[in-house]
């Protein structure tokens, strides 16, 4: 708004002295009171009024300023283009953005949900090897466990039954079974 109001006075400056200039020139090529209307009988004596280039001095004075005014108000006027554009590219890129973070927010709701399903599955897993290695008879569950990951085997036994986890230790090679009881002494 500020830019249209400075472009609105400027213009009217222009024309302003636009118009005082031509004022001016029509004036002193029709004066308003010629020789024959003076009423004094005197002679008037006429000063020189000047070269052709001096006249018309001003008026090119103004041409130049109209010339600099119009130059001014195109530049502006691109500029504001300009400007209009990039801030359409920039909405059009903020779109984009929002849009992949919708997709990469889905993304991930998407692997969390695959990623509880898969604990759970993994839960699930454990807890039927648990029945079944309760289920079994010690000494085919400590062999079974002598083959373990260790890792594993501690997480198993973990969650059995304490007296379960002592008859399966009973029959595991010394060891194994010495260092699956501290791990499950350090768990708990």
């Amino acid at each position: 708004m500020k830019l249209f109001t400075q472009l609105f006075l400027g213009t009217l400056i222009i024309v302003k002295i636009v118009l005082g200039s031509v004022f001016i020139y029509q004036a002193e090529l029709n004066p308003l009171m010629s020789e024959r209307d003076a009423i004094a009988s005197e002679e008037v004596q006429e000063e020189p009024v000047g070269t052709a280039e001096e006249i018309d001095k001003p008026a090119n004075e103004v041409n130049i300023d109209l010339d600099l005014f119009l130059a001014k108000q195109a530049e502006l006027r691109e500029q504001e283009q300009d400007l209009a554009r990039k801030r359409e590219e920039l909405l059009a890129i903020q779109g984009e953005i929002d849009n992949k973070i919708a997709k990469l927010t889905q993304l991930r709701n998407e692997i969390k949900n695959m990623m509880a399903r898969k604990e759970t599955l993994e839960q699930d897993k454990i807890r039927h090897l648990i029945k079944a290695y309760s289920a079994m008879k010690p000494q085919k569950a400590a062999s079974l466990v002598e083959k373990l990951d260790m890792t594993f085997a501690i997480e198993l036994l973990s969650r059995m039954k304490g007296e379960a986890v002592g008859n399966i230790l009973s029959f595991v090679d010394v060891e194994k079974a010495a260092r699956i009881s501290e791990a499950l002494a350090q768990r708990k």
